[in-house]
């Protein structure tokens, strides 16, 4: 595979309090493509896609052993206010903050001492995120006040504010109806012109429409990894196959 490495694991181990999450992973995730992570539950699909702007940090009793770089830089070495400004995050679940829809999109770059054209800022971002006709007469109105969909959209236009270089997606559309979901993934389909996304998803099918790579993992292990046609046409592993074939997961 070519293009620049942004994201790359050597011989990663994670544990939750000895418990071993993801076993000798390495992996690279490349510039302006959308790699998906899939596989069962609990495979470790999302302690993985958190430890690249270091969200397990939170975790008590979670340990990392191995190299996650970012750039070609141990994470672990980096500030890590300006690691998850320039590695963005968007949830499961959408989590607007508690106040308007413009104050969720300045909030962050405020923070960081942006105090001057917050209104281009907030039109930029949302047009982004494919949100800005559907709330531009209404932007002082409460965040909570949109649709589950476009609150996710909202979401991603306050990650997009933050002018990352990589959008990490844990699941973004489990929460969704199916036009949602559709609006995301086109949304997704033009991110990756401008940012690096990592996408996991429980949806194969998903991966199979929004992705250019493909990790699949098993009880903390990557299976496989590839491009995405390749993974869901021609598998080079038997337990691959028998995921993506529906056999078991």
């Amino acid at each position: 595979m070519s293009g620049n490495v942004v994201i790359s694991t050597k011989q990663v181990n994670m544990f939750y309090s000895g418990k071993q999450a993801i076993k000798d992973v390495t992996v690279n995730v490349y510039e302006n493509l959308v790699t998906a992570i899939i596989g069962p539950s609990g495979c470790g699909k999302s302690t993985l896609l958190r430890s690249f702007n270091r969200m397990n940090d939170f975790v008590e009793g979670f340990s990392v052993h191995g190299d996650i770089l970012y750039r070609g830089q141990n994470i672990n070495a980096q500030d890590v206010t300006e690691l998850r400004k320039r590695v963005g995050m968007v949830f499961q679940r959408p989590n607007p903050f508690p106040k308007t829809i413009y104050e969720n999109i300045t909030w962050g770059p405020k923070i960081h001492g942006r105090k001057d054209n917050l209104d281009e800022v907030v039109e930029d971002s949302l047009k982004r995120a494919a949100l800005w006709d559907e709330v531009k007469d209404r932007l002082h109105s409460f965040a909570f006040s949109l649709s589950g969909g476009q609150q996710q959209r909202l979401c991603i236009a306050r990650t997009v504010a933050m002018k990352p270089d990589v959008i990490l997606m844990d699941e973004p559309c489990s929460a969704l109806d199916p036009k949602s979901t559709t609006r995301i993934e086109d949304l997704i389909n033009d991110l990756k012109k401008e940012y690096t996304i990592v996408i996991v998803t429980h949806n194969m099918q998903q991966a199979a429409r929004v992705s250019d790579h493909t990790a699949f993992f098993y009880e903390g292990e990557m299976v496989e990894f590839g491009e995405t046609d390749s993974i869901f046409t021609n598998p080079k592993k038997k337990q691959t196959e028998d995921y993506i074939t529906g056999r078991f997961g």
